[in-house]
Order: structure tokens, then sequence, then C-alpha cells
């Protein structure tokens, strides 16, 4: 019984079970997981919850990250590196979209920060043992998610359409539009070579309200591994869907 709500490894042990009902409860409302996780995802996944315990908000890498960012200025290669969800749509839309730039956090060794909007926190309980994936509300850029688009500066479409993102000056973010309306320019975001450019960036901030986890597999750099995570491609949003998105005890009591 204990390994089935665990669904075979995929959820980390360790939580408090009452602050989150549905994490362990909802296994005996289904028939399970639709095949087993392999263990090259769940390896990941433990190591992603290190990687974010290590740097996580107000952890020193965290800290001192942020500190480069309020000045605008990428003293050296950071420890840490981010990528930033803003909360954006309706709750479906944002359901899948916070498991593509899940996955997408997966490939690259980046930590995913979760911005909170007006219901996250309500809605679902912290998917990761003994720390937080949401932002802190004193986040340098949390007052500009609402005016961030395509005109930005910061838009890494407008960079490259201004010529502007080039390897000898790393910003200290860029914004990324992934959003139905993007054009051609926010679509190399999916390009080998521009991904070799972004890598270098400190802080990712993206709004989509597309599931682009499946353009993920058409990247030749990431195609080993996402074979070695999804064997069986069908079940890329099931397996990370039972890991992220538990309800809070408030909406389970309604689901129940």
């Amino acid at each position: 019984m204990h390994k089935d709500k665990l669904l075979g490894g995929l959820i980390a042990d360790g939580f408090d079970e009452q602050s989150c009902l549905s994490r362990y409860h909802s296994v005996t409302y289904s028939k399970g997981l639709s095949g087993n996780p392999s263990s090259y995802l769940i390896s990941r996944l433990r190591k992603y919850e290190a990687l974010h315990k290590e740097c996580g908000p107000y952890t020193e890498s965290y800290n001192k990250t942020v500190k480069d960012l309020r000045s605008g200025h990428v003293s050296e290669s950071p420890a840490c590196k981010y990528v930033v969800w803003i909360s954006y749509s309706g709750l479906g839309n944002r359901i899948l979209t916070l498991a593509s730039v899940f996955l997408y956090a997966l490939l690259t060794d980046r930590v995913l920060l979760v911005d909170p909007g007006v219901d996250m926190v309500d809605l679902f309980c912290e998917p990761l043992p003994h720390v937080s994936w949401f932002l802190p509300p004193d986040f340098p850029l949390n007052s500009q998610f609402p005016s961030f688009d395509q005109k930005s500066d910061q838009c890494y479409g407008k960079m490259l359409k201004n010529k502007s993102a080039t390897n000898s000056v790393v910003p200290s973010f860029v914004y990324l539009h992934l959003a139905h309306d993007y054009d051609d320019q926010d679509k190399l975001f999916f390009c080998d070579d521009d991904q070799a450019f972004l890598q270098k960036v400190p802080w990712l901030v993206v709004r989509t309200d597309n599931y682009f986890a499946p353009s993920l597999f058409l990247m030749p750099s990431f195609e080993k591994q996402l074979s070695d995570l999804f064997p069986n491609k069908e079940t890329v949003f099931h397996f990370l869907g039972r890991y992220l998105f538990h309800p809070t005890n408030k909406v389970w009591g309604l689901v129940s």
C-alpha cells in the first residue's frame, strides 16, 4: 500500500500527510498509474528536488542571483539558474503550461519558480518536500509581470529582431513570450542554437498558454534525455501531472 501511495516512487516520501491529503489519498480513487515511470525519471526527480533545496528561495545561491538581477549585471557564472512561470490564462492552460515549463527545467538543470498569481497557493499543495516552489513576494520582477509582452526590451523575440542577443553580453534575465500569438522570432526558443545562448542567462521568465512539451521532443539536444525519461511519449503529462498537481485540502474536500 505504501508503494502504491508513492506511485511506484514517482512521489517523494517524507511529506506531512495531513497537510496535503490528496497527495497520498488520490490513489484510492483510481487504478493508479498507467504503466511505470522509468527509473531515470525517478532519479531525475530526486536530483531536481535536491537542486531545488539548494537553490530555492532565500538560499545563499538564490540571494546572490537575485542581487545580480537587481543590478542588471551577471557578475560570474551563477551556481543556480532559474526559469520563472508567470501565472496566466485559465486553470486548464495553467496546469498544462506548468507541466511543460517543469519539463524544460528538468532538461536544462534549472530551478522552476512559480508566480502564485491570485489562486495557485489556494489550489495546489507544494509538490516538493521541505522547500517552496513559489516566488517570494519580494522578487524584483513581480510587479513587471503584467507588462511583459513582445514589445518588451527583454523579450527574446525582440532581442533577435534588434540583433541584441549576442554571446558577448549576457543579460541578467530574458522574457520568453510563448503564448498563442508568438511570432517566428519567439519560436526560435525551440532551436538548439538559441538554447545555447539562453543556457547562459541566469533567469528566464516565461508566459505561455501552450502545452509546448511535444515541441521539446523535436529538439536534437533534448532527444536522448527525453527518450530515457519517457520511453512511452504518451505518458509525459500523465507522470508529470501526478507528480506536480495535488489539490489543497480545501479543494480536495470538494473533489472527494
